[in-house]
């Protein structure tokens, strides 16, 4: 059994939120860990789908066993952090998906992080947000998965607060830090590692305007978005897949009962440009109504009007909201380049819905302050309310200020007609 990973996890666990986290957080942490622990032991075993599970597990075992696996290099890089956990712990599958568990409740630290810098006037913790981060169901399933999606997430949101951290705070040293973990990251899931080369670019770009005392006119924006998408384009194109490729991978995609867009291919990179935008679309929004012919396909679709509703949201917060731009450039580039990316690529929302946890979760960053709203209400609706007066003027203020949060941007408006 798994009984000795599942202890040190809650003792890592424990002790990290001991120095992180209000009392809800830290709350929230325990029934979200457990609840993995409980998907990862009893419910992926019953689901009849495999996904990669043995793959990774094989390369695992391969390795502990002294033996070279003959696996792709993003399969053998987890492979490798999978045979280090076997080292220490008992060589299965659940092994993982407990520490697996581990990294998803964590996961809410950078993005937390990345949601105050985004917008600076948004009080207090944003519970909100945490809820829906640690507790959405489709994403709670498949970050229960003993593969490598937990950490590649857990990594990537890490290394924009972390680079974002450093940018803002001028700290050259810790910045050392970053290009190691870019490595990890780029073994892993080498898309992801690109996608925060670019947002990571953008947002220095956009430091680097700021600091000059010039202010961020449309032609400077213009030149700094379209620089870092001729560069993002030149990346992909020439390092991470070649026509030819691209076209390879297409297909191998667009297989199985999930597939859609079947038998697309690309004649030249003008074409690929052409669809990006509607596959773009497709990767984020899939599966629509007449693609659910199973169950399988409907629980998939569930997804499907949440992420609808953060993205309007989304909107509206970056439109009405103050925000800072850095962080602002940084997310929207890693969204856009990462939604455009995958979805050049992917055919089939079976594949999405792993992929797109990213941007489900970047969705919910940028969407925090109508979310912190939302998250308002229901507490007002049940009752949740302190019982003191002092405790209800605090509720009351928390929610002037997010009513004034909101409607800043459309106040502005307003006063520049």
């Amino acid at each position: 059994m798994v009984v000795t990973a599942g202890l040190v996890s809650l003792f890592v666990l424990v002790i990290v939120t001991q120095f992180y986290g209000d009392r809800t957080y830290q709350t929230a942490t325990i029934i979200g860990f457990l609840g993995h622990i409980f998907v990862t032991l009893v419910i992926v075993p019953i689901v009849p789908y495999g996904w990669d599970i043995q793959k990774f597990h094989h390369v695992g075992a391969t390795l502990i066993g002294g033996e070279i696996p003959a696996a792709s290099t993003t399969v053998t890089s987890f492979g490798t952090f999978q045979a280090l956990l076997y080292t220490f712990f008992p060589a299965q599958p659940e092994t993982v998906g407990v520490f697996n568990g581990l990294f998803a409740v964590l996961l809410f630290i950078p993005i937390a992080y990345l949601v105050k810098q985004l917008y600076p006037n948004l009080p207090g913790t944003p519970h909100g947000s945490m809820m829906l981060i640690l507790f959405l169901p489709l994403q709670f399933y498949l970050l229960s998965i003993p593969m490598r999606d937990s950490l590649s997430v857990l990594l990537f949101f890490s290394i924009l607060a972390l680079g974002h951290y450093c940018l803002s705070n001028r700290n050259s040293i810790l910045a050392l830090t970053l290009p190691p973990l870019w490595g990890m990251m780029f073994l892993l899931r080498r898309e992801l590692g690109m996608i925060a080369f670019l947002g990571l670019g953008a947002a220095t770009a956009i430091e680097a305007l700021q600091a000059t005392d010039r202010d961020l006119s449309i032609s400077s924006l213009t030149a700094v978005l379209g620089g870092i998408g001729a560069v993002g384009f030149g990346l992909f194109a020439e390092f991470l897949y070649p026509l030819s490729v691209v076209n390879r991978s297409v297909d191998y995609r667009a297989r199985g009962g999930a597939a859609y867009l079947e038998g697309m291919q690309y004649s030249s990179w003008f074409d690929f440009l052409l669809v990006a935008p509607t596959r773009a679309i497709y990767f984020q929004f899939a599966p629509f109504p007449l693609h659910v012919e199973s169950v399988f396909h409907l629980l998939t679709f569930t997804a499907t009007p949440i992420a609808i509703v953060l993205f309007v949201s989304a909107a509206r917060s970056l439109y009405e909201c103050e925000y800072d731009e850095t962080t602002a450039a940084l997310l929207v580039v890693v969204y856009v380049a990462g939604i455009t990316g995958y979805g050049v690529i992917d055919s089939n929302f079976g594949t999405n819905v792993r992929h797109r946890i990213v941007f489900d979760f970047l969705l919910i960053v940028l969407a925090a302050p109508v979310v912190e709203r939302w998250a308002l209400r229901v507490r007002e609706w049940l009752g949740v309310v302190p019982g003191d007066r002092g405790g209800d003027h605090e509720q009351q203020q928390e929610a002037q200020e997010l009513d004034s949060h909101v409607n800043v941007g459309g106040q502005y408006a307003d006063d520049a007609q």
